[in-house]
């Protein structure tokens, strides 16, 4: 069987039953993209979860089975996901890109709730098989954009948008959310989910997760070198953000680069995103020793030019207790039936910057 990996509707690469045989456009190619690479190696990052209860759903509604072909899920699926426009079919279908991510409500009902009431039959266009990640979700188009909605319990639901604002008012990039409630007159039962936009502005750049690039390997001192000066900014704070929120989920399919969608250059780190397991979201008090710091201070800098982009960008003191002030008023107005000590995230974040700051000192 041979296959084409396209990009929207132009071939950029071509394959047989086990890997990429030819390029045809490298500076649109995804960067693992090379004469040699197995297919399947590309698309297990672009590969729904089966073990989210609502994905076997799905799977039964496309008629698939859990131990289903390459082949197959080529075939129904054809690779695409919503934050890229790169895809694959057989070299001897006649598909296009545009009809391939339409948006079906029908199906995205069934990724996110496990059934759907929608009148749409046809299980065409989007498939969500390319939806990643181990909660229940599923892209929405509503009003021309591409949104994420999300399921989780109260403590991730909640720790997230609070990472969300926290991170929007000291001005960092990170992708936008909102809380989304829909009540049942049915059952009196209310649906809560946690919604972010599309930072790829419905194929405006392509989303290249650091997967691609550096595989399953997350540690910043081999990450950080391999990185465009640029990157290395964006990324070292990105972590340090993530040390203050305690945000222990940052594998390398949570931080990817955006990548102009029209002659593949990096554009920049794409904004931060996914915090539904950090603070509160385990039910664990979140922590740090002032004096040992936590297992997100201890050898934070271990490397002088981590030190030097922190020294350079690092808010200061007034400025980390006005977005911890802020994210916990907004928090509490978005979930007004929840009464949490919104102090418990706030002492957090102040002692963990206590400790970065000083051992940032004790580096100089």
């Amino acid at each position: 069987m041979g296959y084409y990996l396209m990009h929207k509707d132009q071939v950029i690469a071509k394959a047989d039953d086990h890997e990429i045989t030819e390029i045809e456009n490298k500076d649109l190619c995804p960067v693992c993209i090379k004469v040699g690479t197995p297919i399947s190696h590309w698309l297990e990052y672009r590969c729904v979860d089966i073990h989210r209860s609502h994905s076997r759903q799905l799977f039964k509604a496309l008629r698939l089975q859990n131990n289903v072909s390459i082949d197959k899920i080529i075939e129904v699926g054809h690779g695409i996901t919503i934050t890229d426009n790169w895809w694959i079919q057989k070299d001897d279908e006649h598909s296009d890109h545009a009809s391939l991510r339409s948006y079906n409500e029908a199906i995205a009902d069934i990724a996110l709730f496990g059934s759907s009431r929608s009148h749409t039959k046809e299980l065409r266009g989007y498939t969500e098989l390319g939806t990643v990640g181990s909660y229940e979700k599923a892209w929405r188009y509503i009003d021309n954009e591409w949104y994420m909605f999300k399921q989780g319990n109260n403590a991730e639901l909640l720790s997230e948008y609070y990472s969300y604002v926290f991170l929007k008012t000291l001005k960092v990039p990170v992708a936008q959310y909102r809380i989304f409630r829909q009540h049942s007159k049915e059952t009196g039962l209310e649906t809560v989910c946690i919604v972010s936009k599309d930072f790829t502005e419905n194929g405006k750049y392509d989303f290249e997760p650091f997967c691609y690039l550096f595989g399953d390997n997350e540690d910043p001192q081999y990450i950080v070198p391999k990185l465009d000066k640029e990157l290395r900014k964006q990324y070292v704070m990105m972590l340090f953000y993530d040390a203050l929120l305690f945000n222990g989920d940052r594998h390398n399919q949570n931080v990817g680069i955006l990548r102009d969608s029209e002659t593949g250059r990096t554009v920049g780190l794409a904004p931060f995103f996914d915090y539904n397991m950090s603070l509160a979201a385990t039910n664990n008090i979140p922590r740090c020793d002032r004096e040992n710091g936590n297992i997100f201070t201890r050898g934070f800098y271990q490397s002088r030019e981590i030190a030097d982009i922190v020294s350079d960008f690092i808010p200061t003191k007034e400025e980390i207790e006005n977005a911890a002030a802020t994210a916990s008023a907004e928090t509490k107005a978005a979930f007004p039936n929840i009464d949490f000590n919104y102090s418990i995230f706030e002492n957090y974040i102040f002692d963990t910057y206590s400790v970065l700051l000083r051992d940032l000192h004790n580096a100089a």
